[in-house]
This record gives C-alpha cells, sequence and structure tokens, in this order.
C-alpha cells in the first residue's frame, strides 16, 4: 500500500541528513580525539539501487546517511545486468567504514532509490550503539532484500541486520588501513539474526509526465 501523507514528508526530510563517506586512506585512528569509526557491511538482492541507511545522534538530533550505490545511473550495464558481486562478500555491496562524532545513535530508517522508485521503512529498528573516541565498532551486515517490483522498479521491501564478522572483518582489515591492526568491539552478538529491521516499507513511483508546449 501506497501512501502519500506524512510518511513522504518524513523521507524527504532525511534525504537531507549529512553524508558520511569512508574514511581517508591516511585517517589515524589513534589520533581521533572527539570522533571514532562505525562500521560494517551493505548487500542486497535484486536490481541495482542505492541501499542508505540513516542514522541520528541521540540528543543532539545531527543525522547521518551511510550508503551503496546510487539511484540514477547512466551506466546501461549497472542499469539493467546489475554489479558484479563483491569478491570479499561474496555478494553484491561493499563494506563501509565511516567516522562519527562520539556519542549513541540509532538507525533512524532506512531508504532504497532505483530511479523513479523510492522505498523506505516505516516503524522503528531498535538499532542503537554508542560511537567512543579513537575507537572502531562493527554495526554487522544490513542486508536488503527487494519483496513487490513494478515493472522493473521496486517498490517494497525489507532489511536484515546479521552478525557476519566472520565474513566482514577480514574485508574491512583489507578495505581500511586504518583498522588492519586496530581492535573492533561489536554491537551485535556473535551469530545475531534480526529480520525486518524497520517493519513494513512503504513507497512510491513517480511517473514523469510531460507537457508539450505550444508555440
Amino acid at each position: 500500500m501506497f501512501r502519500r501523507s506524512f510518511l513522504v514528508c518524513l523521507a524527504a526530510a532525511l534525504l537531507s541528513a549529512c553524508a558520511a563517506p569512508n574514511i581517508d586512506k591516511d585517517f589515524k585512528l589513534e589520533k581521533a580525539a572527539s570522533s571514532g569509526i562505525a562500521c560494517g557491511s551493505i548487500t542486497y538482492q535484486g536490481g541495482y539501487a542505492s541501499f542508505r541507511l540513516h542514522l541520528e545522534k541521540l540528543g543532539s538530533g545531527e543525522t547521518f546517511k551511510i550508503e551503496h550505490g546510487s539511484s540514477q545511473t547512466l551506466n546501461p550495464m549497472l542499469a539493467f545486468k546489475g554489479e558484479a558481486p563483491n569478491p570479499a562478500l561474496k555478494q553484491t555491496g561493499s563494506v563501509f567504514a565511516v567516522e562519527l562524532p562520539l556519542g549513541r545513535y540509532v538507525l533512524k530508517s532506512w531508504r532504497i532509490g532505483q530511479g523513479m522508485a523510492q522505498v523506505w521503512s516505516t516503524g522503528p529498528t531498535g538499532v542503537e550503539f554508542e560511537v567512543k573516541a579513537g575507537e572502531a565498532i562493527y554495526l554487522g551486515n544490513f542486508h536488503f532484500r527487494g519483496s513487490a517490483n513494478f515493472g522493473r522498479l521496486l517498490t517494497s521491501g525489507t532489511l536484515t541486520l546479521k552478525d557476519q564478522s566472520e565474513r566482514d572483518l577480514p574485508a574491512i582489515r583489507n578495505e581500511f588501513d586504518a583498522l588492519r591492526s586496530s581492535p573492533l568491539t561489536q554491537a551485535l552478538t556473535v551469530g545475531a539474526n534480526f529480520q525486518n529491521v524497520g517493519g513494513a516499507s512503504d513507497g512510491k513511483v513517480t511517473i514523469p509526465i510531460f507537457v508539450p508546449v505550444v508555440r
């Protein structure tokens, strides 16, 4: 069911969240006095799209987004064939490691963008974690799965949060030099597996209407 009320407004507001790019090659974790690292992986089943996590810093309300992929692409191979599986993850997706100010965070929502289609979570996720100064924390594997389509466009989906530390941590350390020798704490218990994070999804497909100009 596609609702158009405040959920659409909420989804639009979330787009203003600060982008959280992956850490630079020369990042020094031990020198981070007022920030830490949150890392993990984003994987998915289905067509290529943007798969986005929206984080909120508790107390301040400051928001951040972590993302894999893109909602718009001019590359026909990506648009129609999709991307190749990540060799380290054995699935489509990627690992991430982002710098965040110290404090407690909640996964406020998630969102999938695929061309004219937008899909987002509708309920609380129950996922909270703490970023400590000069430390790195593994959040887990966020796995997106499409559950319905309108033609080639995704209209609903689900998110699973799972401990994949045995697979993810070597991939993260290999990708980010700053974490190769740094200890990593874990937000999840070993073997944790949470289905339908954020509850049922909602969404919309925006069909552009072209109005001819009479001269």
